[in-house]
């Protein structure tokens, strides 16, 4: 979405500053993160990228100290490449991607936090911040959707199998935010059953083994999209910019230097 989600305010866009303005004081940015990639039937391809933008905006929004920067739209989908619409990059162009940014805004006084929307980008994701500890880059990263269990969980009756991709947690919150792009007469039963590991969004199993979708449904489907609801998209939608937003606030501010100080040791 071009207008970085619901509610915009340029005033909270990294892009929208000149020069002058970034150098003048540290800030907290947010880098949304996602994937373009199959989301069943029903759901445009650009979910993750947009729910993960569209918090973000809604977090900056009410703080005067925290920026957007244009969203990282591709991530690691390789696994969704059977289905059309999906755009992939290889894990190491991502780490790379992700690094170059990270570092970037962070060169200059501001604190980079990744707001992840796509459940691929988890590992990498860690992979990147731990190789930006050799270089004392300072970075966080969460993905809303851990930060909202406990509301799925009232939300949804059967919470346990309902979410997992282009579910009822993604189809609510689309049909929420962008009610003109849910194909409601799309949506699937459930997808990927009695499938182990269980691929479901909060699976207890202690295991990973990552699969091309193909093999665990055949519509790109994981949960239950039909118990989707635009009332409980609105509900996982507030959670999500409240709990990321205490993140946020807890991370702490940076201090940009003075150029004029004496560097240490001098």
């Amino acid at each position: 979405m071009s207008d970085l989600g619901r509610g915009a305010d340029t005033g909270s866009r990294y892009a929208a500053l000149t020069s002058t303005e970034h150098a003048a004081e540290s800030r907290v940015v947010l880098v949304p993160v996602g994937a373009v990639e199959q989301h069943g039937p029903h759901l445009p391809v650009g979910t993750d990228i947009w729910i993960a933008t569209a918090v973000a905006t809604e977090v900056a929004t009410s703080r005067a100290d925290v920026l957007v920067l244009e969203p990282v739209p591709f991530g690691v989908s390789g696994h969704h490449m059977s289905f059309a619409g999906t755009v992939s990059l290889r894990p190491s162009t991502y780490l790379a991607l992700v690094a170059d940014v990270v570092t970037s805004v962070a060169r200059h006084g501001d604190v980079p936090v990744l707001i992840n929307g796509h459940g691929g980008n988890r590992g990498p994701l860690t992979v990147a911040l731990q190789e930006l500890v050799e270089t004392n880059t300072r970075a966080w990263a969460l993905s809303y959707f851990e930060h909202i269990a406990d509301v799925v969980r009232e939300v949804f009756p059967r919470h346990e199998t309902a979410v997992g991709h282009a579910c009822a947690l993604e189809t609510s919150v689309v049909a929420h935010l962008w009610p003109g792009l849910l194909r409601a007469e799309a949506i699937p039963g459930p997808g990927a059953r009695g499938v182990w590991p269980a691929p479901f969004l909060y699976s207890t199993d202690k295991v990973e083994r990552p699969r091309r979708f193909e093999e665990l449904d055949s519509s790109g489907v994981v949960g239950e999209p039909g118990l989707q609801s635009a009332e409980a998209g609105r509900r996982l939608f507030l959670a999500a910019v409240e709990r990321v937003g205490e993140v946020i606030d807890r991370i702490p501010r940076a201090s940009r230097p003075d150029p004029a100080a004496p560097a240490a040791g001098e």
